[in-house]
């Protein structure tokens, strides 16, 4: 593994030679941070460069303030997610690592040795400059240690009770073991001095795992085949329509398909995710199967009525006789939620259905049981049974009806598993609705 620095500048060209590769398809952003102000879908190389040269504008006497540094290894020695983790733990060596401190890192494909690009400031977040004495001599002395820690000179440690599963699952990464780690209800910290990872839980350590162990068992390599993304795409997109927030989308995930979504960067704003899939012990990055900017695009509560009411008023005008049973098979499925009582409740919100819609659906039911309105003249809206009334019966009372104008069965979930696909479920129930 070799870690160059490369020459500096005063106008970030770093970033734009970067970005340049990006667009010609021979490289990508691996990860970005502390971008303030932009978001990533408006990155552009002029915004991108003009960020970093107003960001370092907070101390003048810096001159040349781009630090860009290359990370490489011989063939595919390591992944480029392996080299991002010793990306990170070189910049904490360097001085590189203090909250909020701008950062670029991109992986590049244009050679036969996998490598990446490291781009930030010399300026440190509270303006000071960062220290450059012995850059290069240092750099080479970490350099060193880190290799010691990936490539296993140490003796190897004793595992710890609590990482031993997590260390069976298939992974790439040190963050990759972190992230499942926090699916299993712990935190993870890296030590400031050595080369591990502290494991906390309910605030208390319970334990600490050596880097060069967690990268012992990592694989080079684990992607999903073609219909595994399919799959777990059509099952992201599907909940994430069914869900208000990222929290409710991960509730889900976990309680019908074993699978933990852990979303990396801040909580309010995460960069990425990593799905982690318990009953298969496998963990995949999340833009595998849906970018995380596709992720959140959650639905406000007014548009997802409006939506709701513009499928019923659909429904009806398809097949005007349906009852509120078979109206809310379909609200199930497509919204997560059902008519009751004249109203539709998501996400604890609730709206009352126009008038004209309930008694639609109040008459469709009365006509599914056999119910009809007979007029006379001392009763001129009673209902009566079409079936004749049992002897002794009183023949102006009418058959006992569900105030609710629908049926009281549950509805049924219909889940997406290994061997089927959403739109085939969707279509048997679009089948038996409209039969």
């Amino acid at each position: 593994m070799i870690i160059t620095i490369l020459p500096s500048s005063a106008n970030f060209h770093a970033v734009a030679y970067n970005e340049m590769k990006v667009e010609k398809g021979v490289a990508t952003l691996l990860e970005a941070q502390n971008i303030l102000g932009l978001r990533p879908e408006a990155f552009t190389t002029e915004k991108l460069r003009q960020f970093f040269i107003d960001y370092s504008s907070r101390n003048t006497h810096i001159q040349n303030t781009q630090f860009h540094v290359a990370v490489s290894c011989k063939g595919n020695e390591y992944t480029h997610q392996q080299l991002l983790d010793i990306a990170h733990r070189y910049l904490k060596e360097m001085g590189y690592a203090d909250e909020g401190q701008p950062l670029l890192i991109y992986a590049h494909h244009d050679t036969p040795n996998n490598h990446i690009h490291i781009v930030t400031s010399r300026v440190a977040p509270d303006g000071h400059k960062i220290d450059h004495a012995h850059e290069k001599r240092r750099s080479r002395e970490i350099t060193l240690k880190i290799m010691e820690e990936f490539e296993g000179r140490r003796q190897e440690p004793e595992v710890n009770d609590i990482a031993k599963d997590a260390l069976s699952y298939r992974y790439t990464s040190k963050a990759q073991f972190c992230a499942i780690m926090e699916s299993l209800g712990y935190e993870c910290k890296d030590d400031d001095e050595k080369p591990m990872v502290h494991l906390y839980r309910g605030g208390q350590e319970q334990g600490t795992i050596q880097v060069q162990l967690v990268m012992r068992h990592a694989l080079k390599e684990n992607k999903p085949d073609d219909k595994r993304r399919r799959q777990l795409r059509a099952i992201l997109q599907k909940y994430r329509n069914l869900s208000a927030n990222k929290e409710e989308l991960a509730a889900h995930m976990k309680r019908k398909f074993g699978i933990s979504l852990v979303f990396v960067g801040k909580a309010d704003t995460p960069y990425g995710y990593i799905v982690v899939d318990h009953k298969n012990k496998t963990v995949f990055k999340g833009g595998e199967f849906l970018s995380i900017k596709d992720l959140l695009q959650f639905e406000d509560a007014a548009t997802r009525f409006a939506k709701i009411e513009q499928t019923i008023d659909d429904l009806l005008a398809d097949n005007p006789k349906l009852t509120t049973a078979d109206i809310n098979r379909v609200l199930y499925r497509q919204f997560g939620t059902h008519i009751h009582r004249g109203t539709v409740s998501w996400n604890g919100e609730t709206i009352i259905l126009r008038e004209s819609v309930v008694r639609q659906l109040h008459d469709n039911y009365m006509d599914s049981r056999g119910i009809v309105k007979q007029v006379s003249p001392h009763q001129p809206k009673a209902e009566r049974s079409r079936q004749s009334s049992p002897p002794g019966s009183n023949p102006n009372i009418s058959n006992v009806m569900d105030t609710q104008a629908g049926s009281k069965d549950p509805n049924h979930e219909y889940e997406v598993g290994h061997g089927m696909n959403v739109n085939d479920v969707d279509n048997q129930i679009k089948s038996k609705i409209y039969m």
